[in-house]
């Protein structure tokens, strides 16, 4: 039963977006005209985007105040983007905060992906072919394939097929500019209210599970495009003997047989899916009762208050031109929250649709920071900040606003004979009543590069943030920061392989903050 409801309320909260009015209205097939949307190949086109929070008037700490005025002051400006093709495009804009623009300039290719932000010194660059190799499936193929284009064009046909109209749907022409050109266009108004949506799901809900054909072709679509990339996963991680010896019900063989038979495995997920949405549609309004009863916080958040209003403007061709997008959810009042309503706005216009565009590339000839997104934990947040010009807004925002220098951690100290197989570190000692603890793994928590020369037999850490340089000798109670002798309340020490420091000197040396939690018997360290 609670699983039921947990699916109703996602059904619920998705369509708002889906349910947006599908049947022809005024003359104009909605669903066709929408649906060929979801194929363009290529196009230009400028966008706007902000978020608004209105305060319910309650009574709001400094910190609540603070985060409301943030995101009050974002707005997103995209002033160009090019499709040139699947795997082909770039897009200049601005991201605005507290009045600041932050100029970017983004492109994509089949090998990389390139972000330049204004202040940077080099643009960051991530190689695609990378997760190429690391996910066994040429990202850029899939983009490109026919599969792909067939892929969005069912899920657009078979959602918008099964989706009823809301109350309000009209058609209307109105000539608007696009690019700077006055054009002569239908525009389709929707609005969808949170308290339709019981009813529109519903209405889906009920349309998908007697459309069985349009079921087993839309999976038939998803199963082209996606099972070469999981049989491809299930290599890297040798989970192939582990399907064989699922066994699936009525006698269909095991799971891997199923998998690797297209028709049997459409036929069963189609069955599975229509089985599991009649179960859910025969105490369909009783459970939608009770989850209203139950958490009345919804009535207001799927109230009449709670709506997304959308304009399309098509051309001659059925393309769309121009859309604005409106979405205003209500915060129930019960939560007693400081905030009354979410709104998001979006405004674009769209010109050159599936014509000749050539993306505006990043040159990278003279360098870049390289991301490699499956090893992310080498670009610290000492090498961002180092790669933008301190002076900058972005290099301000990045380090103040963002935080991205923030960081914390937890050492035990005792031995918990249930979990210390968990620990990836030596636990912390006391010598003479100084805490010690293993350098190398306190340095690498924060990001810090530590290096160990076996001729001199000493260490030398360098702080990712501020670059310091750390110099200690084993057997030493000397230590030298950025050419300066400190004192050590205890000297660097060799235990069994791994080499202790004080806790209170190696921490202040990397900027942190040292910090008991008595209730776990744990020291916390953190750097602002």
């Amino acid at each position: 039963m609670k699983r039921m409801k947990v699916l109703l309320a996602v059904c619920l909260v998705s369509m708002l977006v889906i349910l947006s009015g599908c049947q022809s209205v005024g003359g104009l097939d909605i669903s066709k005209s929408l649906t060929d949307n979801l194929t363009v190949k290529s196009s230009e086109s400028k966008q706007t985007l902000s978020l608004e929070i209105v305060p319910s008037g309650i009574e709001m700490s400094t910190e609540e105040k603070e985060m409301i005025d943030l995101i009050n002051s974002f707005s997103l400006s995209i002033d160009h983007a090019m499709i040139q093709d699947a795997s082909t495009g770039s897009v200049e804009g601005a991201l605005s905060l507290f009045g600041k623009k932050l100029p970017f300039h983004l492109s994509i290719d089949k090998n990389n992906l390139i972000l330049w932000v204004e202040g940077a010194k080099l643009p960051i660059s991530v190689s695609l072919d990378s997760l190429n190799a690391g996910s066994g499936v040429d990202i850029a193929d899939l983009q490109t394939s026919e599969q792909s284009l067939e892929l969005m064009s069912n899920v657009g046909k078979f959602l918008f097929k099964n989706a009823s109209n809301p109350e309000s749907v009209s058609v209307s022409s109105v000539t608007e500019s696009v690019y700077g050109e006055a054009m002569s266009l239908q525009k389709l108004h929707i609005d969808v209210r949170g308290d339709e949506l019981v009813g529109l799901a519903k209405s889906f809900l009920t349309s998908v599970s007697k459309d069985k054909e349009g079921v087993k072709e839309l999976i038939g679509t998803l199963y082209d495009v996606y099972y070469p990339i999981f049989k491809s996963e299930l290599g890297i991680s040798n989970s192939e003997e582990y399907l064989d010896e699922v066994e699936l019900p009525l006698g269909l063989g095991s799971l891997n047989s199923v998998i690797d038979d297209k028709e049997a495995t459409v036929i069963y997920l189609t069955n599975q899916l229509q089985k599991s949405l009649n179960e859910l549609l025969v105490d369909y309004d009783k459970n939608v009762k009770e989850m209203f009863t139950e958490t009345p916080e919804l009535n207001e958040l799927f109230g009449k208050d709670t709506v997304l209003a959308m304009d399309f403007m098509f051309d001659k061709n059925l393309h769309v031109r121009k859309q604005n997008i409106n979405l205003t959810v209500q915060i129930p009042t019960t939560l007693e929250l400081p905030i009354k309503q979410i709104k998001v706005h979006s405004t674009s216009e769209i010109w050159n649709v599936n014509k000749a565009v050539s993306a505006n590339k990043i040159d990278i000839s003279k360098g870049s920071l390289p991301v490699d997104v499956l090893n992310a934990n080498q670009v610290t947040p000492g090498k961002i900040l180092r790669n933008f010009d301190n002076q900058s807004d972005a290099y301000q925002f990045i380090k103040e606003d963002m935080n991205i220098s923030q960081k914390y951690f937890y050492m035990n100290t005792l031995v918990d004979e249930e979990y210390d197989w968990y620990y990836d570190y030596a636990l912390p000692i006391d010598v003479n009543k100084t805490k010690m603890v293993p350098i190398r793994y306190f340095a690498q928590e924060l990001d810090a590069d530590i290096k160990w020369d076996s001729a001199l037999k000493q260490i030398t850490i360098i702080d990712d943030i501020t670059g310091s340089t750390i110099v200690l000798k084993n057997g030493s109670n000397q230590a030298i920061v950025d050419g300066k002798k400190v004192k050590l309340a205890q000297p660097l020490m060799n235990i069994e392989g791994t080499y202790y420091v004080p806790l209170h000197f190696i921490a202040g040396a990397l900027g942190s903050t040292v910090d008991w939690d008595n209730d776990s018997k744990a020291i916390l360290i953190e750097r602002p």
